[in-house]
């Protein structure tokens, strides 16, 4: 052998591998792969459930279930600690409102509402939610001017359509007529709100509620009922459509979905059968009044639970 093929032969460079040697990349081992998506998932999991608003929100249902077994002082603790988890919250405080006023504890709620708009500043929700709960209280004045405030935050903020805080203040001043809170100006007022909402928005069964409920307290009667019979046709025929749907063994165990909808269009139609007995009543239609007002009732018309 030369010494110059020997040389060629030590540098001459190894043959490329060919596709099917190519070693695989390496896999990361699967075990710790595991261990760092639990570790991840029980971070997101523990911070949905355990952050302070989720804890707030799983208190005030607690405190919520106490209260409906009547169990008033474990109720008013969970709410405290509720409250204690999200001061912040300004929902939470008409919650809790709500419940000081179901115990007749007005000053309470009416301190817990202050702190809730306080809280909300002009969030419309809250004034709206706001304004009703004083509504049921009696406590009118503050009811009108959160409703005034409300028609100002639509015409300045536009956080509300300016029919809904129409249809809202209008609302909350037949609220008042019907505690004899309002003054005939004052429901002259409501009936121009609705008519305005109703020119913005349309025929809204609820709009149209409204303007019938006003009526009663300016003297239309007639005018009244026939707004009522509207709003409670368009309603009935919405629950008969969605009853229809049912098969028979349904009707019996209603979906979990439907009964939310039924009740919700059931408590709905309590206020409007109230409100067409009180038009009836004034006309002296005796019979039509009794039947109304069974009616109401037997959908669970209740001002304490906010059917009004």
């Amino acid at each position: 052998m030369s010494e110059s093929n020997s040389t060629e032969s030590q540098s001459a460079p190894a043959p490329s591998p060919s596709p099917s040697q190519v070693p695989p990349p390496r896999r990361p081992p699967l075990v710790p792969v595991l261990i760092a998506v639990g570790l991840l998932s029980a971070i997101y999991v523990g911070y949905s459930f355990f952050n302070p608003k989720s804890m707030a929100q799983w208190k005030w249902a607690a405190a919520v279930d106490a209260l409906e077994k009547d169990n008033l002082d474990e109720a008013k603790k969970l709410a405290e600690q509720a409250t204690a988890w999200d001061p912040k919250n300004a929902e939470l405080r008409l919650h809790i409102a709500e419940m000081h006023y179901r115990e007749d504890e007005t000053t309470e709620a009416r301190i817990q509402i202050e702190e809730a708009i306080a809280l909300g500043k002009n969030d419309p929700q809250v004034i709206t939610q706001a304004g009703f709960l004083l509504s049921r209280m009696g406590q009118h004045d503050g009811a009108l001017m959160l409703a005034d405030r409300l028609v100002d935050i639509a015409e300045k903020e536009k956080t509300i359509h300016m029919h809904q805080a129409l249809n809202q203040r209008a609302y909350a001043i037949a609220m008042a007529a019907a505690d004899e809170a309002a003054t005939p100006e004052q429901i002259a007022k409501g009936k121009k709100d609705i008519d305005l909402a109703i020119e913005y928005y349309g025929d809204d069964a609820s709009y149209v509620d409204t303007r019938g409920y006003l009526k009663v307290f300016d003297g239309d009667l007639e005018g009244a009922v026939k707004d009522f019979d509207a709003a409670i046709e368009f309603y009935e025929t919405t629950r008969t459509d969605l009853l229809a749907e049912l098969t028979p063994e349904q009707i019996d165990n209603m979906p979990s979905g439907v009964t939310f909808v039924d009740n919700q269009l059931k408590q709905i139609l309590a206020v409007l059968y109230s409100h067409r007995a009180i038009a009836h009543e004034k006309l002296g239609n005796e019979e039509e009044a009794k039947q109304d007002n069974d009616l109401a009732e037997s959908y669970g018309l209740d001002r304490k639970r906010g059917i009004w």
